[in-house]
Formats: C-alpha cells, structure tokens, sequence
C-alpha cells in the first residue's frame, strides 16, 4: 500500500509542477513552513538565479581557483587494486543479472562495450554466462577475465563487428559518456543484439554535472568545465606535472574522452529509438551538492548551458528491451 500512495503523490506532485505557473510555484514553496521537499525548493531558486543571470559568457580567474581549491579536495572515485577490480565486478555483475531475474536462462550471450579491465564480464563468466569484451585500449585488461575465458577484443564500439543479432544482452558500465558518438554506439548495440534481448546501460558524471570533467584527483572544484577557460585549466595542469589534456581546435582531446552530451541529447536519443527500444527500467541520479557554485556565479553557466536541468544530473541508468 505503502508504494501505491508514493506514486499517487509523486503523480499529483508533477501534475501541479505543470499546472502552476513556474514563478507562483517557485514563491508557494520558498515561504511553505517545514517543507519536506528542501531539495526541489532549493533547486528552483537555483534555477529561477539561473534564468536571470546575463547570458554574456564569463570566466573566472586563477584568484577564484586558488579560492575554490582549497574549499574543494581532490579525490579519487574508485579504486583500482587487484581486489577493488573484483569486487566491482561481481556487485555489477549482480546488478545486471537481478534485473532480469525471470529472462537468466534465456540470457547466456552477452556483449559488454567499453569493458577496460573485463571484471564484470569476468563474474558474468563465473555464474556460466559467455561473455565478450570489447574495448578500444587494452592496456587495462585483467587476465584474471581471460583465464576465466572472457573473449576480449579491441574494437570501436562505434562499429562492431559481429553479425546481426548476436548476442542476448548488451551491457556498458561507465562508458557510455566517453564515446564519441554514442548514437552510433547505440546502434549498433540495437544491431547486434536479438529482438526480445536486452540493453543495459549504465554511466555517468554526464558532462554537464558537478564532476562532469572526470579530472576529480587534480580539480575538485565543482563545474570546473564551466568556471574556467580550456587555456587557464591547461595552464593550470602544467603547474600540478599533471596535464591529462590536450587541445586542438579550441575542443579539449584526452585520453579520458568525453563526448560532451547533454542530458537532453541522451533523452532525445531514447525518445528517438523508442519504435524499436522498450524501456524497462530508467533512472537519473541527481545531485544537487553544488548549486550553491551556480548560486555564486551565475552568469559562467548561462551562455554555456541550455538547459538548468542538465547541471543536475549525475548519473543515467537504463535498460532497454529489443522489440
């Protein structure tokens, strides 16, 4: 019952965000006394900051990344010892298989793309499943995926070569926002995989959250991408002996490569394979740690980003079934 009345509320809640008038809405939840919901109140008044900032495009300085520095700390998000490697394997291998609990006996060909070090494929063999593993470097692949018989391949997930309908399920952890053109990657996904199969995806920082920049053990500072100019941000990677990025054409090239999408980009892409891509299950993490940054400077965001929403959202969950 208790499930039931959540929806019914998160319902009326979403009905009333379109029915009222976005400003008299913004004033109702900013004065209502013990609201619950501080995160969607805090949210709007970000927002409405937001859309009345000036759209002329502004930078920040080396005082205000010295200033930020030293508020934000460097960290690493994730571990890469042989045992760190693992256990990510087998929580992720978890992860897929409970998804899909009642299809396990029909799933036993899977695909993983972007694999780097195989470990989740790794586990999925452990549990009798035939993986494959794809991935565009090799010089992160573990041979414990090999001796437990993962087929790797160093291939562009772009353009994947394997015949039509292949495979039962096609998977992607933490990659997806590094490709290229991951509307290709998508198709091609769709391509190899059978109808009634299953795709799964899993990635994030997207570009425009906090950590978007995926440089978190050398900037912490939130937003960075948006805050400070390619030339200062090089600059500033050259004085740490540190320089993960180079920058050809005005465009920031690295061996992280991020593909720089929106949030709307990936909607829109979901939107636009709906006729042949039934959604199961789907999910975006937000995190709305940051927005006092937005707060503060307003005005670094508003020529750069289109859409407030998309400075929100961390992380993108999916999984789709081929109709």
């Amino acid at each position: 019952m208790a499930i039931y009345i959540k929806l019914l509320i998160d319902l009326v809640k979403s009905l009333i965000i379109k029915i009222v008038p976005e400003i008299i809405l913004g004033e109702i939840m900013s004065v209502v006394p013990n609201q619950k919901d501080k995160k969607f109140t805090k949210f709007y008044k970000t927002k409405k900051i937001f859309k009345n900032a000036s759209a002329k495009p502004v930078w920040l300085g080396w005082r205000e990344l010295a200033s930020l520095h030293k508020i934000y700390p460097l960290h690493n998000s994730y571990s890469y010892d042989p045992k760190s490697l693992d256990d990510r394997g087998k929580d992720r291998a978890e992860r897929i298989l409970s998804l899909v609990p009642k299809e396990l006996e029909k799933i036993n060909n899977i695909l993983e793309l972007g694999c780097y070090d195989g470990m989740v494929s790794c586990n999925l063999q452990r549990r009798g499943k035939i993986t494959t593993a794809i991935d565009n470097r090799i010089d992160g692949f573990d041979n414990r995926a090999i001796d437990e018989g993962v087929k790797y391949l160093q291939m562009d997930a772009e353009n994947l070569e394997f015949e039509n309908e292949m495979f039962d399920m096609v998977f992607s952890f933490d990659a997806f926002e590094h490709f290229n053109k991951p509307d290709m990657v998508l198709q091609e996904a769709i391509r190899v995989v059978k109808p009634g199969g299953f795709i799964y995806l899993q990635f994030g920082p997207l570009f425009f959250a906090p950590m978007g920049l995926h440089i978190y053990n050398i900037v912490g500072v939130p937003y960075c991408q948006f805050l400070f100019s390619k030339e200062l941000l090089k600059e500033y990677f050259n004085t740490k002996g540190s320089n993960p990025f180079t920058f050809e054409n005005d465009q920031i090239v690295s061996d992280i490569q991020l593909n720089g999408w929106s949030l709307e980009e990936y909607r829109n892409l979901w939107k636009n394979n709906s006729h042949i891509l039934r959604r199961i299950k789907y999910d975006e993490s937000t995190d709305f740690s940051s927005l006092n940054i937005i707060n503060k400077y307003p005005s670094c965001f508003k020529s750069k980003v289109n859409h407030f929403e998309s400075l929100t959202v961390s992380f993108i969950e999916v999984l789709f079934r081929k109709k």
